[in-house]
């Protein structure tokens, strides 16, 4: 999975936005979707951002996944990220 070509995630003070370019929509974040976005703009692969959430929270790799697999879906409902093509 890739991001969505026009789509930025930034930190902006406190507060965590993925902006679509294309859409002129900005969508807030929490921390967990920052680090997944972030991790997913850097072709990272879904068992690096496990690890990477794993340690980042303190959480099981079964939480993880399921966390992971349920922001997934909604990124895609939202078109901001596309599969490897």
């Amino acid at each position: 999975m890739r991001l969505k070509k026009g789509v930025l995630i930034q930190k902006l003070g406190d507060t965590f936005v993925a902006y679509d370019n294309d859409a002129s929509v900005m969508h807030e974040l929490n921390e967990v979707a920052y680090i997944i976005l972030s991790e997913i703009e850097k072709r990272k692969g879904k068992k690096e951002i496990l690890l990477k959430i794993m340690k980042a929270f303190s959480v099981s790799e079964k939480e993880a996944k399921k966390d992971l697999d349920e922001f997934v879906q909604d990124l895609k409902k939202v078109d901001l990220i596309v599969e490897k093509k």
